[in-house]
């Protein structure tokens, strides 16, 4: 049918533009429904430790302790956000939320480094080159591992009354730490490798105020995750302000060294081994290891959650 400025538009003009939108609906709802389907199936492969867990350590401590997972994770995901701003890359908070929520479990596979290649895919939408979204991945890295491992530096030696004598030795760290962490000294790197490989520079550098904001969210989630530990630990053992303290030590120390250990798949096996040797003194090793494994499967859950979240808010936010 043939159309005027003012009359309805015509199936032949309406058809090629709708495609592309309806194309793209699919392929979001098709993405939001791979996630759902692919998390719960991660839960239910940890069905047996689930169900031990619960059984342990009483519901209530473990819905308590799920939902103090949750915010630990929230928190985790603000790191990210603060180094994009700090790099001068602003998406709305929704989209970078779901991003960094739904890449989360790629972690789960072998490799560990499926999160960053696919928040370099979904950086292409924000129009930041891949080699940009790969420097805030490594610097978001950095600030994790630098900071549970600073975080764990500064309060397992005084945790315990046989804390300095154990854990003495992290102290030497924390100023290479320090260094480290300097904002222009990891983008300076990689562009020294860039330039070596022959591609760009990164173009960007990271703000003071972006760094500093990013280990601040870190402290805080450290402290969240202490507190979701430290939940599970009452089962077993009085818990106060230093049982607390050596529990956000240990996590943190212990999700970095998953971290830089990349084979393990979310740091498995490494995790639950440095918790069991940070927590054991206070509760014994079996049971550290039994909070460990509950720890595991609730932190397993929150990314499932968040990234279903995630995937829904990304499926609803236009491109």
């Amino acid at each position: 049918m043939t159309t005027t400025d003012s009359g309805p538009v015509s199936e032949v003009e309406a058809g090629p533009s709708a495609t592309p939108s309806l194309k793209k609906r699919l392929l979001k709802s098709g993405l939001a429904l791979v996630v759902v389907l692919g998390g719960a199936y991660l839960v239910w492969r940890q069905r047996d430790d689930l169900a031990t867990a619960v059984q342990e350590l009483s519901l209530a401590r473990f819905a308590i302790s799920g939902v103090l997972a949750v915010i630990g994770t929230m928190l985790i995901a603000q790191i990210w956000v603060a180094l994009l701003h700090g790099m001068g890359i602003r998406p709305s908070l929704r989209e970078s939320h779901s991003v960094f929520y739904v890449s989360q479990l790629g972690k789960y596979l072998p490799g560990s480094v499926w999160p960053v290649v696919a928040q370099m895919q979904f950086g292409l939408r924000w129009g930041v080159a891949r080699r940009t979204m790969l420097g805030a991945n490594i610097l978001f890295m950095g600030v994790v591992v630098a900071s549970g491992i600073g975080v764990g530096a500064l309060l397992l030696p005084w945790s315990s009354s046989e804390g300095l004598a154990r854990y003495w030795w992290l102290l030497l760290l924390l100023v290479p730490l320090a260094v480290c962490l300097h904002p222009r000294v990891v983008p300076g790197v990689l562009d020294w490798l860039f330039a070596k490989l022959g591609r760009e520079p990164l173009g960007v550098r990271l703000s003071a105020r972006g760094l500093f904001t990013a280990i601040g969210w870190a402290v805080l989630a450290w402290l969240a995750f202490g507190l979701h530990l430290a939940v599970m630990m009452q089962s077993y053992a009085t818990v106060g302000l230093l049982e607390v303290a050596a529990a956000s030590g240990g996590m943190a120390l212990a999700w970095a060294a998953g971290i830089a250990f990349i084979p393990a798949p979310a740091g498995a096996g490494i995790r639950e081994a440095l918790l069991a040797l940070t927590l054991g003194p206070i509760i014994g090793v079996p049971e550290a290891l039994t909070v460990a494994l509950a720890s595991r499967v609730l932190l397993l859950i929150a990314d499932v959650v968040l990234a279903g979240l995630g995937a829904v808010a990304g499926r609803r936010t236009s491109s």
